[in-house]
């Protein structure tokens, strides 16, 4: 700590006395006064970066599992100049880096951190963005995503925030519902994520940015995060503006009540051996034993094991009840998916180089759809009538775990608040993750937008060197229309008409809105199953 506060010192003598650079490639940056105390940033080119601000005390010690307590303060200038650790995380098949083993743990639970990327040379107050970022709740962090140029194309201030994952981040049990003030358990990591928002609405003018202009955005559990932030009472005002990126938001088998998690979680608490004086047992172990430990039980295919629960004074209802019944935090919404969302998947059950063969297809199929669904389900997808297995699968998942239930939710809100919806459909995606062998390309798959967003390279999954020009341009629309929604609030098309079900596309060649999109994805019957 002393060398970072030593630094910070000589980066502020070094601004304050105009002796200009102080690091290779990074120019001291002006100081910033937030309710913690003073920081010093670093700026590149066009763009002031203030990385690893606390928003919220290390939960550690008696604070695991606890809601995030106040930040620390601090009188000298600290150093903004590092990305803060991961939040503890084991890493996995889907979500490996390169040089990172399947399987090890990274990152430590002193991680509730965030980054503000400011634009210089454009006149305040900015719009906000808050980036909440994807993993499936147990995976991910902040600082792989660069808000550099999104900052700087979209002159728009953006805070990139860390939270706590998996078990430490959501863990509903018995016992700590008797801790708690209303009697359920198991959105730690999601009130992470509203302690960032009150830091923001505290201290983001201080850094140029306007605080009733804040737009939330987030991609797969981002996305989600950001229907549960619609929903609670405790996210009301702390946002304006919302778009939701592949957000699993009403998908099935993802609608989890605090009572349920935490009757299923006791034996994830016996697995580790703490049957008796069982969270002191649990608060004594090691963040990476919590975290590599399974949750028992065989549960559908796209569940997330860790994920928000409902039935409390956070997450009162279920994420589409609380839409239709028009019990939200009415703000206006950009809501989409990719056109082939599920080609990521078919990586998670087959091994890397080879082929999905037809009995796994239809395992797997019965492990989405439930038993009593599947061979109705494998009518509609069948495993050679689509080219391959791989790609009858991918097609099932993208269509009722991803751009269905985005059609219900859009529905759903748009009785309400003005919804824009989109789908991203580059045929060829830009990507640096390599195709299993049986899909023609990955396509448009989950994520795939990421990088047309940021405009960055985002490590092992791609980088903008690789566009088109036609990809660039992809890259302008895209971007420009959610920072053209942060700035005012209208992305550029037209409105979601629920009777004409408009969404809009989006392809190197150019966007256009399409009215075939829940046909095109099979979206009466996958509604007419009611999964739940």
């Amino acid at each position: 700590m002393r060398t970072r506060i030593d630094r910070g010192r000589a980066a502020l003598l070094a601004a304050l006395l105009g002796t200009g650079s102080w690091a290779a490639g990074q120019t001291g940056a002006p100081g910033v006064t937030t309710a913690q105390g003073p920081v010093q940033g670093v700026t590149k080119g066009a763009v002031t970066q203030y990385l690893g601000l606390p928003y919220a005390a290390p939960p550690t010690g008696p604070n695991r599992w606890r809601p995030p307590q106040p930040a620390p303060t601090w009188t000298s200038a600290r150093a903004a100049d590092q990305l803060s650790p991961v939040c503890t995380q084991v890493i996995s098949a889907l979500f490996a880096l390169p040089g990172e083993t399947v399987g090890d743990v990274k990152g430590q639970e002193d991680c509730l951190y965030l980054n503000v990327y400011v634009p210089q040379g454009r006149p305040g107050p900015l719009p906000v963005m808050v980036w909440i970022h994807g993993g499936a709740f147990v995976n991910g962090s902040a600082g792989l995503y660069d808000a550099s140029e999104l900052a700087r194309r979209e002159g728009v201030v953006v805070v990139t925030v860390n939270y706590r994952l998996g078990a430490l981040g959501f863990l509903a049990l018995p016992e700590l519902d008797q801790e708690s003030t209303d009697g359920t358990s198991g959105n730690y990591g999601f009130m992470d994520q509203q302690a960032a928002l009150r830091w923001v609405q505290a201290n983001i003018a201080a850094f140029g940015g306007d605080r009733q202009n804040v737009t939330l955005f987030g991609e797969s559990a981002g996305g989600y995060s950001i229907c549960a932030h619609m929903a609670s009472p405790g996210s009301a005002g702390l946002f304006q503006k919302a778009v939701i990126m592949s957000g699993l938001c009403g998908s099935p088998g993802n609608t989890v009540a605090a009572s349920e998690a935490a009757q299923r979680n006791v034996a994830y608490a016996s697995r580790l051996g703490c049957r008796q004086d069982t969270l002191a047992c649990l608060r004594s172990l090691d963040p990476a034993r919590l975290a590599k430990a399974k949750v028992p039980g065989v549960r559908p295919l796209s569940n997330l094991v860790w994920a928000p629960v409902h039935g409390g004074e956070v997450l009162p209802r279920p994420l589409l009840e609380t839409f239709q019944n028009g019990v939200f935090n009415k703000v206006p919404v950009v809501a989409g998916t990719t056109r082939d969302e599920g080609r990521l998947f078919v990586k998670v059950g087959v091994p890397e180089g080879r082929t999905m063969s037809l009995p796994l297809y239809w395992g797997a199929a019965g492990l989405l759809t439930g038993v009593p669904n599947v061979t109705r389900a494998l009518r509609e997808y069948p495993g050679q009538g689509e080219g391959t297995p791989a790609l009858a699968f991918s097609n099932m998942f993208t269509d009722v775990v991803f751009a269905c239930p985005a059609v219900n939710v859009a529905g759903a809100l748009a009785r309400f608040v003005p919804v824009y919806a989109y789908e991203f459909a580059d045929p060829q995606a830009a990507t640096e993750i390599p195709s299993p062998p049986d899909l023609p390309g990955l396509g448009s798959a989950h994520s795939s937008e990421l990088v047309y967003l940021f405009r960055t390279r985002l490590p092992g999954l791609g980088d903008p060197a690789a566009f088109t020009p036609a990809q660039a341009g992809l890259a302008d629309a895209f971007a420009g229309g959610v920072g053209a929604f942060a700035r005012a609030g209208q992305p550029g098309w037209t409105a979601y008409d629920a009777a004409r079900g408009n969404v809009q596309v989006f392809t190197p060649s150019g966007n256009a809105p399409s009215t075939t999109f829940a046909q095109d994805h099979k979206c009466d019957f996958w509604n007419g199953l009611n999964l739940p």
